[in-house]
């Protein structure tokens, strides 16, 4: 009997993997069509979910374990990779959807530094790269232009609203301290109809991550942190969903690539 138990849940589990290789093809979020995106339970953290009545964070929560200066974090460069090749080239596969055509409109890299992780070749008529280190934003071969702002010490972005057709945040909205307040900056520099897209995996520096992305630590919790920095920081955002772009593989085989997109109201 439980050899046979056994055995009918992997069929179950098989079977729900064909389903959800048929209908991957088709997965579209916030409007957004990305041809790779999975169906996970980390991308339907946020389907019916049953949000408090007000955010759900703390300061304490919301401050790291080593809450000093960023700028001093990153005053050396740091040229190395937060996730694994597999990762990365999911996530530049999912920007190749998100962003505009090559040589228009006008894309916010935050928290940038030598890469943004779009795809190689792909120029937009204006890139902004918004980091820490002046090093790592120079070599970023996406950037038509770069800026060293800690949003950590200043949430708010030197732009007039409306400025930008994509927000882009990669493995970084974990540190966040201000969360409520950049993503109301977010919403207010993104054009009307436009994205903002925020990737994480599971790696991060554990003392500078905020102390809610640590408990617990998995996907669907995080997609969750992300949402709800969209949904609670004002009512600009017209939709919030999660895409999940990581490679194939089982959980612990590969590493995870989650993107969180906001689409403002038109």
């Amino acid at each position: 009997s439980c050899l046979f138990q056994h055995r009918a849940s992997w069929v179950l589990q098989l079977a729900t993997l064909a389903l959800w290789a048929t209908r991957a093809s088709s997965l579209a979020v916030c409007g957004l069509e990305v041809p790779h995106a999975r169906p996970s339970v980390a991308a339907s953290a946020l389907d019916n979910y049953r949000w408090p009545e007000a955010f759900p964070y703390s300061a304490a929560e919301l401050t790291p374990e080593v809450a000093g200066s960023d700028g001093a974090f990153y005053l050396l460069p740091k040229f190395v990779h937060h996730a694994g090749e597999e990762c990365r080239a999911c996530l530049r596969d999912f920007y190749a959807c998100a962003l505009p055509p090559a040589g228009t409109g006008a894309v916010l890299d935050l928290c940038s530094s030598w890469t943004s992780h779009y795809p190689e070749g792909w120029r937009g008529k204006r890139v902004v790269a918004l980091g820490l280190n002046p090093l790592e934003l120079l070599a970023n071969p996406s950037k038509t232009e770069w800026r060293v702002h800690d949003l950590n010490k200043d949430p708010s972005l030197p732009y007039p609203d409306a400025t930008f057709d994509l927000v882009t945040n990669s493995l970084s909205v974990d540190y966040m301290t201000s969360p409520l307040e950049l993503f109301a900056e977010m919403a207010r520099v993104t054009k009307p109809g436009g994205l903002a897209c925020c990737a994480f995996t599971n790696r991060c520096f554990p003392t500078k991550v905020v102390p809610a992305w640590l408990r617990p630590f998995s996907e669907p919790s995080h997609a969750r942190i992300v949402g709800s920095y969209f949904k609670y920081s004002t009512g600009d955002w017209a939709d919030v969903g999660v895409a999940d772009v990581s490679p194939a593989g089982f959980v612990g085989e590969r590493d995870p690539m989650i993107v969180v997109v906001g689409r403002k109201r038109a």
